[in-house]
């Protein structure tokens, strides 16, 4: 089975807010669900930034209008807001590319082109 933190345990129990009627919070919801997280995600959640990322994710998608009961509707959200969703995560990598070297590519029998008289691989390519 699916692990869904919005899954109440109970559908007959009062709300834990105790006030009928009322509906609850993002983050009441996440706190009463706390102990039923799995143990890496609930290592996470103690760090307060990835946290309010979490929450902040989960209003989104509540706004959206997305039934948290439904796994397969929060996949689909998921999916289709993950471009932005990585382009606001903090310390994101940025876009890697691959260096290119515009001279001449130096022998390893070649002299080396620091000037010292040596080959290139007794001297500033001994290392590669």
């Amino acid at each position: 089975m699916i692990w869904n933190p919005f899954k109440k345990k109970d559908e007959a129990a009062p709300s834990a807010n105790g006030k009928p009627g009322k509906k609850e919070s993002i983050e009441e919801r996440i706190e009463r669900e706390l102990d039923s997280l799995p143990a890496m995600i609930k290592g996470k959640l103690k760090d307060p930034e990835i946290k309010k990322r979490f929450i902040d994710i989960a209003k989104r998608m509540e706004k959206d209008g997305v039934d948290f009961k439904s796994i397969r509707q929060m996949k689909k959200w998921m999916k289709d807001h993950e471009a932005e969703l990585r382009a606001e995560q903090p310390g994101a990598p940025a876009k890697v590319e691959t260096v290119k070297h515009e001279g001449p590519k130096i022998g390893r029998n070649d002299p080396c082109p620091c000037g010292s008289g040596k080959k290139y691989k007794k001297c500033c390519g001994a290392g590669k």
